[in-house]
């Protein structure tokens, strides 16, 4: 019996496999197995690697599927053949670091209540954090303090979640077989939130756990074949919105003082949702508002320019300036008006849960 089984999905190009497979070999032992569902070789190199692999590592198994069949199903064919207690899923751009999957292991085995576990996901061109798990607002799901850095307090906290991401996390096999592994009407996208959301509801816990980390190249093991996700998005929606909990606000107010509560500010929406939205969202967080502008989003500039989106009187105001953002690195670039404004407590809250000043952002 192996400590835990890596189940890896493959779709993607030569070169990403083979640095794949030297990381995962390079930080395991025999102790773990590891099968690699190959959804529709891509090239006969791919063939060729794993099956050199597999010669030299006993404890690897490799699948072909003779067609792309998608996540969902991918992960669950390669979870028939697990031979553990555990199963740890990776994406196949996904990079674990030193000890991580021993890491995961060991905090699993700490708490027999825990159905589900993530590890601190970080993107490798930056080193700032992809994901710690998911966060939800009004029909919204984000990863929770994408964007930030490593040393801010609660990335560096472990934390419950009601849903993981799956790029990196393992879970109770005899969980996963319960709920017949991942739904396979998702091809993609959804799945692997959907069953940590599942297992949370079951009365498991899904933890964030930050001492295991990985590097996620992000976008590079799912993309050869596309598939529309609107449906897919409307399908989780109508299963589960009744039973999330929008727990937006409350990472967001863990990181306001009653100082910053106490202020007046000018509501300054840079994001893709109506004021409405946001007021739902903020319902329990009493900020003092004394006006309201909305920024209109380019269609065509990812990043925000205030100089072109808000006028002088607001840039000059006296009160201070409450950015609402998808995502507060969109208003990366805006040295003039925020060196401008270093007088005042501005602050940007975005759908990831940051709350960060605009000196962050300059």
């Amino acid at each position: 019996m192996y400590l835990a089984t890596i189940i890896v999905a493959l779709n993607n190009e030569y070169p990403l496999t083979q640095n794949f497979f030297s990381n995962i070999l390079k930080i395991t032992n025999n102790n773990i197995q590891i099968i690699a569902v190959v959804d529709l070789s891509p090239s006969m190199e791919t063939y060729i690697f794993l099956e050199n692999q597999k010669k030299i590592h006993n404890n690897l198994l490799v699948i072909y599927n003779n067609q792309n069949l998608g996540f969902s199903k991918a992960n669950n064919i390669g979870a028939q053949k697990a031979k553990s207690s555990y199963l740890i899923f990776l994406n196949s751009d996904t990079f674990p670091t030193g000890n991580s999957i021993y890491s995961l292991i060991e905090y699993m085995n700490s708490d027999s209540s825990i159905g589900v576990a993530q590890g601190l996901i970080l993107y490798p061109q930056t080193g700032r954090v992809q994901s710690t798990g998911h966060i939800f607002g009004f029909y919204k799901s984000r990863h929770a303090f994408d964007g930030n850095t490593q040393l801010h307090p609660l990335v560096n906290e472990i934390c419950e979640r009601q849903a993981l991401a799956s790029g990196f996390y393992i879970t109770q096999r005899k969980l996963f077989e319960a709920e017949n592994g991942f739904d396979e009407i998702y091809f993609n996208a959804w799945e692997g939130m959907e069953y940590s959301l599942k297992i949370h509801l079951s009365g498991y816990k899904c933890m964030y756990y930050p001492s295991a980390k990985a590097y996620h190249v992000k976008g590079s093991g799912r993309t050869r074949i596309f598939r529309e996700e609107s449906s897919q998005a409307g399908y989780f929606w109508h299963k589960w919105a009744d039973k999330i909990e929008m727990d937006l606000p409350i990472i967001l107010i863990k990181q306001l003082s009653k100082e910053q509560l106490k202020r007046n500010y000018i509501f300054i929406n840079a994001s893709s949702l109506k004021n409405n939205i946001w007021e739902i969202m903020l319902k329990d967080i009493h900020f003092n508002i004394v006006d309201y502008y909305y920024i209109t989003k380019s269609l065509v500039k990812k990043n925000i320019s205030l100089e072109d989106s808000i006028p002088t009187g607001i840039i000059e105001s006296s009160n201070n300036l409450l950015f609402l953002s998808d995502n507060f690195q969109e208003l990366i670039g805006n040295k003039n008006v925020f060196e401008y404004r270093k007088k005042f407590h501005d602050i940007i809250l975005d759908l990831s849960g940051n709350v960060v000043t605009p000196s962050t952002v300059i």
